[in-house]
């Protein structure tokens, strides 16, 4: 790994928990993992049900612009064990 590949994580890091403390501020607990130019959260299921709504989801991805991100994406988790599955479990 060469010091620019250091830096550019570095940085890349730096603007993810920046975009995580923003969206915290507004009400949007999570945590950011920097892909590039795509900013992929990591949420407690009922906040990603909050970011259906429109309105807050423009803000996030406005904030998420303005740390440098051109995309945004929820990462959907597994269900809980027992719990009811929109998809059928093999």
């Amino acid at each position: 790994m060469s010091i620019f590949t250091s830096m550019g994580q570095a940085e890349a890091r730096r603007r993810a928990d920046q975009l995580a403390a923003s969206l915290a501020g507004m009400g949007v607990p999570c945590k950011v993992e920097p892909r590039a130019a795509l900013a992929v959260l990591m949420v407690e299921s009922g906040v990603a049900q909050r970011l259906a709504d429109g309105e807050l989801r423009r803000a996030a991805l406005a904030l998420a612009r303005e740390q440098g991100f051109t995309h945004l994406a929820v990462e959907l988790t597994a269900p809980a064990a027992g719990a009811d599955a929109t998809l059928p479990r093999p």
